[in-house]
């Protein structure tokens, strides 16, 4: 063997072993992404104000699914902030998946039921304001999309048969996934 034909081989595996070392890298760098996407989710989720917004939602949630007082939210602004901070959250949420940087599975294991809850009660007015805004579907729709995937998962087929609940101070309605009509109400004694 002469010395060309060594250096060309050595140069190969030198190159390959770069090759290595970038690839390495790089599963390094979107693990370490992917963590702090969790982890960046974990403290929005958390975060106090963000489970106000979530628990106004749950406490309104009747009020939120009757068609006839839809454009009634729009018009207070304080309930618009409420009811845009939790869409806006989860849509960030659906985001982090769609693009990556969150397995579905870690996001709907982390927030499931608040993705299925907060869909079904949101559901109808989300679709009056993309109306009301001349929206295409897109707006929160990430949103929509990881709450469908939540759906499918096997801890709430008893929630796709029997109904959503959701619990307010004063009582228990339950809502049925597919429409977000009220299946149920039962008063908390």
């Amino acid at each position: 063997m002469n010395s060309a034909t060594l250096l060309d081989w050595f140069q190969a595996i030198t190159s390959f072993g770069v090759l290595i070392i970038a690839i390495w890298a790089a599963r390094t760098a979107l693990t370490q992404l992917r963590v702090s996407a969790k982890t960046d989710l974990f403290h929005r989720f958390n975060d106090h104000d963000v489970r106000k917004h979530r628990r106004w939602v749950y406490e309104h949630c009747r009020q939120l699914t009757d068609v006839t007082k839809l454009s009634v939210w729009a018009k207070d602004m304080e309930s618009l902030r409420q009811l845009e901070a939790v869409c806006n959250s989860l849509d960030w949420a659906g985001l982090l998946v769609k693009n990556g940087l969150l397995r579905k599975s870690d996001a709907i294991d982390l927030y499931g039921d608040s993705l299925i809850r907060s869909w079904v009660a949101l559901r109808p007015w989300v679709h009056h304001t993309r109306d009301r805004r001349n929206s295409p579907k897109w707006l929160w729709s990430n949103f929509e999309e990881l709450a469908e995937e939540a759906s499918k998962d096997k801890r709430f087929e008893s929630w796709m048969s029997d109904g959503v609940s959701i619990y307010t101070p004063s009582e228990i309605v339950t809502f049925n996934f597919k429409d977000s009509t009220i299946k149920s109400i039962d008063p908390i004694a």
